[in-house]
């Protein structure tokens, strides 16, 4: 990449923390199962041979206009019944008697797992100028199967593997986060020293930055969730700092290079 797509993507990252950005709405569209019930759920899925993915109830599908294949079953979780008990005040000399509200925990086969269900399947548009698998064959990351249960996450890295949630809102955005953590050295198996790791929060911005980099040199939407997500993780940091930068320029011109021998041909 030339001093010039340099100097773009500098005032990317001064933008990226001053200019307003969202959070998508994405990230909270599921319930956030607790860590009992998500290892229950999987291991239904494994034990019914059900390939493990976002989790929903049957109403919650059909607000996603996906319905509940034929005779498929439930998966069971363990969730809180309210109930009213009559209690009565004994401290005060008054007698009185009050309505309590308390939980009792039943098992319950509510949910379903995307794979149980269909619907009209999300079609992702090829990038002009830019050839993904290829870039992914260059750089050494294959594609692997979404297969976390909740359908919050929109993608996730290990080691050099990337999955995408098959719903994600902006799946281009999400695949150049993840690949950009695997470049960027951040699912690395090697033991690191302490003082060389990296933050978790500076990972997402990172990642994130090279994200917005990648779609803004590709014209692709979502400059304003990239902002919105890299300013979140910012928290009360007013800059991304030069060693950050300089990281975030190399890992995007590695990913740019790897998919397409125009960008930067200038």
């Amino acid at each position: 990449m030339n001093e010039k797509h340099h100097a773009t993507w500098e005032k990317l990252l001064r933008e990226a923390v001053e200019k307003p950005g969202k959070l998508l709405a994405a990230y909270t569209a599921f319930h956030n199962y607790s860590f009992g019930n998500a290892l229950l759920a999987l291991e239904q899925c494994i034990r019914r041979n059900l390939q493990p993915g976002p989790l929903n109830t049957y109403r919650g599908w059909l607000e996603r206009k996906r319905h509940i294949r034929k005779g498929e079953t439930g998966i069971t979780l363990c969730m809180p019944m309210p109930f009213k008990r009559t209690v009565s005040n004994e401290i005060t000399e008054e007698e009185s008697i009050y309505s309590q509200t308390r939980y009792a925990f039943r098992f319950r086969a509510y949910w379903f797992v995307l794979a149980q269900t269909e619907g009209e399947e999300t079609c992702v548009e090829p990038i002009p100028c830019f050839e993904l698998d290829t870039a992914l064959e260059n750089l050494r990351i294959q594609r692997v199967t979404f297969d976390q249960i909740s359908g919050n996450v929109q993608g996730f890295a290990r080691q050099r593997d990337i999955a995408i949630n098959p719903l994600a809102a902006l799946p281009h955005k999400t695949t150049f986060h993840e690949i950009a953590h695997i470049v960027l050295g951040h699912t690395t198996s090697e033991t690191l020293v302490d003082s060389d790791h990296t933050p978790r929060h500076l990972c997402e911005v990172e990642a994130e930055s090279v994200a917005l980099i990648c779609c803004e040199t590709l014209g692709l939407e979502g400059a304003e969730f990239c902002r919105g997500y890299i300013q979140h993780w910012l928290k009360t940091e007013t800059e991304i700092s030069n060693k950050s930068a300089a990281r975030i320029f190399a890992a995007a011109t590695s990913i740019l290079k790897a998919g397409t021998s125009t960008v930067g041909s200038e």
